[in-house]
């Protein structure tokens, strides 16, 4: 999966900071645009590049692999990967493996001392032809460095208006090292859903436990930028989110999908996903392959489940946003196609394709009004900017270049689109009008802002930010008015509807590094201790998953559903006694009356009654049928059921499948 984190502006920034340029073979700075190279009939093929782990500490083993094949079987002149400026040899993983036709795994090692970006790419010859993975434009950046380890993620429920103490903390839910995807509050207040690593969560907002939580049947590794995401109907009915490869779509009532979307068979995974108010539609942006028509796509999906159309893109799908009535869709994309668009859910085909909105950025946010007419974009890195378009006219109604271009990475407008706000990498928090491209609010705080949401009339405004706090802003107010920590960096924001709740999330976003580190007095680590991964093969459960992304599967994705009390057999014989009994007491008659015998009432009676009751358990089975065929554990206080239950004696000694997560 191609994972394009920091494209120019890694560049630049790094470059002014540490003084340094490094050069490539091609003489071109890493982070810059890369020439492609001439496709022949020759090329070998390189895949599943990947850097593991994919973030972590300074003075940690990463190991950089990809696979190298032929389909002549052809031995590699040269497998290298591309790092930081230099082209650098790369080993076998087996030094024996010589099946070049199957494919054969290349690895280089290398232990980080000080924090900074790793820009890399492979590249292998057999002679004849080259080829290169991790790359699009530019190469891939990994791992990402922070300075917590993230074991203390959590989600939190807040008041910002609370009389006695807004920003009052409501309730608080641990979710230990798994890092938080999405969060998103029904517009009544009533309910959160809460996308996290390997799991999605509902909770009522008047209780820190969960109504139910799903544990994906595919365990990926904790981290990444794929993120999945979460989104609600507005009175809460319908929760859409994807997660490990698969879009689910659940009801409130039930921890169990309605239905699901296998989005690993489109050869990619979801950076975003929405739902319409109604629960009518649902809708996903998929990254994926430029080269891959069933990825890259911007997915819109009916109420069964059922897909509706899907639209390619050459850049990922980077964020999809449903005007109120679903009737309009607005997306945004990656390099190499940085656009934004808009959509009616009659048709695949765009009413509007921008022109691209930065150089060599995501176009990462996407925003819709209430009716569709104002949609805000937000772009990236090096490009920073938020650009308001109107959808009638099809044109720009005004930009504005952020401070310093940091990248825009989180985005809100109001559903009237009277105010449109965002915060930036560089500590800016940023409000507008839609009538003027001035900011009417213009703030800065010391640390870089990862999420960001405006109430629904303007009154006030939220921001998380990396130093682990929940800034809440009034309107027309210079400062914050209350400040709320957290145990690790803010990644995620909601404020509901009705302006009850905030919600927010945290996580180890892989773009804070922009700003949270001053790299010009980057502290070089000893590494005395080198620390070692797990080791790659035990960091996943299930299908073979890259960066968060499914890449291989053989045969289906099992269901992730509890053993369940199948019916079928006690109905069966219950009708096979039924037709017996009935038969046997036909025959019985038949022959009395043949013979001219009287009939014996008690025989008569012993059959027709043992018949009758054997009818009745059909009956009963009939009408138990959604009772007796749902999970076991569903609705049970019994460990295995995903939910810590102290109550019932469950703790992470008698029970760690259920509370070793979160108790």
């Amino acid at each position: 999966m191609k994972t394009k984190i920091i494209l120019f502006v890694s560049w630049l920034f790094f470059s002014l900071l540490l003084g340094v340029i490094p050069v490539s073979a091609e003489n071109l700075p890493a982070g810059r645009t890369i020439p492609k190279l001439p496709k022949t009939a020759d090329d070998p093929l390189l895949s599943q590049g990947r850097v593991y782990p994919f973030w972590g500490p300074v003075c940690q083993r990463y190991t950089y692999s990809v696979i190298y094949s032929d389909k002549q079987g052809t031995p590699p002149e040269y497998v290298q990967i591309y790092f930081n400026g230099k082209m650098l040899d790369m080993e076998k993983a087996d030094p024996s493996a010589s099946d070049y036709a199957k494919g054969v795994k290349y690895i280089y090692k290398n232990v980080p001392n000080k924090f900074g970006s790793n820009f890399y790419y492979f590249e292998a010859s057999n002679g004849l032809g080259k080829a290169r993975e991790s790359i699009i434009d530019s190469p891939d950046n990994g791992p990402v460095l922070f300075d917590s380890a993230f074991k203390n993620n959590e989600v939190v429920l807040i008041d910002p208006l609370s009389k006695e103490s807004p920003g009052k903390t409501i309730w608080r839910y641990d979710l230990g090292e798994e890092w938080v995807g999405g969060v998103m509050l029904s517009d009544d207040g009533q309910y959160l859903a809460v996308q996290t690593s390997n799991h999605v969560y509902l909770f009522q907002t008047n209780s820190d436990k969960p109504l139910w939580i799903y544990k994906s049947a595919v365990q990926g590794p904790v981290g990444g930028d794929v993120k999945g995401g979460v989104a609600i109907s507005a009175d809460g009915s319908r929760i859409f989110a994807a997660l490990s490869g698969r879009a689910l779509m659940f009801k409130k009532e039930s921890n169990q999908p309605i239905w699901e979307y296998n989005i690993g068979n489109n050869g990619g995974n979801a950076y975003a996903v929405d739902i319409t108010k109604n629960g009518q539609f649902a809708a996903i942006a998929m990254a994926g392959e430029e080269s891959n028509t069933e990825s890259n796509v911007l997915i819109l999906l009916d109420n069964q489940g059922k897909k509706l159309w899907q639209y390619h893109s050459s850049g990922n799908w980077h964020d999809v946003s449903f005007s109120a009535d679903g009737s309009f869709i607005a997306g945004s994309t990656g390099c190499p196609d940085r656009r934004g668009y808009v959509f009616s859910k009659d048709s695949s085909q765009p009413i509007i394709i921008s022109d691209p909105l930065s150089r060599e950025s995501p176009v990462d946010e996407a925003r819709l009004s209430a009716d569709g007419n104002l949609i805000a974009f937000g772009a990236e890195s090096g490009f920073g900017a938020v650009i308001l378009m109107n959808r009638n006219s099809k044109q720009i109604v005004w930009k504005y270049d952020t401070p310093q271009k940091k990248s825009v990475r989180t985005l809100a407008i109001t559903p009237d689109g009277q105010y449109i706000g965002c915060g930036t990498f560089g500590g800016d928090i940023l409000i507008f009008n839609k009538d003027s491209s001035q900011p009417i609010e213009k703030l800065n705080i010391n640390s870089t802002i990862g999420a960001f949401d405006i109430a629904d009339d303007g009154s006030f405004f939220a921001t998380g930010s990396t130093d682990k706090k929940v800034r809440l802003f009034q309107k027309g107010e210079s400062a914050a008015k209350e400040e709320i920590t957290l145990k690790e960096y803010v990644g995620e924001l909601d404020i509901s509807a009705d302006k009850k709740f905030i919600a927010a999330g945290t996580s180890g976003s892989v773009y804070f590094f922009d700003t949270i580190i001053d790299l010009n007095n980057a502290r070089i680590f000893p590494c005395d201790n080198i620390i070692e991964p797990k080791p790659e093969a035990e960091t996943f459960n299930g299908p073979e998953i890259e960066n968060n992304q499914l890449i291989k599967q053989d045969g289906p994705i099992q269901d992730n559903k509890p053993e369940r009390q199948s019916i079928f057999w006690p109905l069966l014989i219950s009708l096979v006694t039924v037709a017996v009994f009935a038969a046997l007491t036909i025959i019985y008659w038949l022959v009395c009356r043949l013979k001219n015998k009287p009939v014996n009432k008690i025989i008569l009676a012993v059959l027709s009654l043992t018949g009758l009751a054997a009818l009745g358990l059909c009956v009963i089975f009939s009408f138990q049928k959604e009772k007796l065929n749902r999970p076991i554990n569903q609705n049970q206080a019994a460990c295995g059921n995903d939910l810590c239950e102290p109550d019932a004696g469950e703790s992470k000694t008698s029970c760690p499948e259920d509370c070793g997560l979160a108790q």
